[in-house]
């Protein structure tokens, strides 16, 4: 077997059928979800993904950490790419899959580091890095070079 992905699958089938309409499908959900959630915070209900209003509290503590260094790792990560290679266009898709793997190698940090601490880690937490690191890494194969006209103009 050549080229294939962690499930077994052969990567190169399944983007050549399936990556444009699965990367749209997840740019699109993931879209209306922050618009959901933006609406939603303006009427004072705090939403924390997928869709749960946050309690009492508001959203818990390490979520609004694990954003927080998302975005902080994101920017370090442009701002040495910048000083690396210069100034260059970035298509948006590209910004979408550093942003989500940020968002879920930064879950991992604070989830370890709170099992660690003794605090427990819900399954529906484990579930919800697992699932940004996979729309990361399918918008990453999605948009490779080979495949980067996917996103182009039709």
């Amino acid at each position: 077997m050549q080229n294939c992905c962690i499930f077994g699958l052969c990567s190169v089938i399944l983007l050549s059928m399936y990556g444009r309409r699965l990367a749209n499908f997840l740019i699109g959900i993931l879209s209306i979800w922050a618009i959901y959630a933006i609406l939603a915070s303006v009427f004072g209900i705090p939403v924390v993904f997928p869709l749960t209003s946050g309690d009492e509290n508001g959203v818990p503590m390490w979520r609004l950490l694990v954003v927080r260094h998302a975005v902080l790792g994101s920017f370090a990560f442009y701002g040495i790419m910048h000083l690396l290679q210069g100034s260059k266009e970035v298509y948006p898709v590209h910004f979408l899959k550093t942003f989500l793997f940020f968002l879920g190698l930064m879950g991992i940090f604070f989830a370890v580091g709170d099992h660690f601490d003794g605090t427990g880690v819900q399954w529906t937490d484990w579930a919800i890095i697992i699932f940004f690191i996979w729309a990361a890494a399918v918008l990453h194969f999605a948009s490779a070079t080979k495949y980067r006209r996917l996103f182009g103009s039709r």
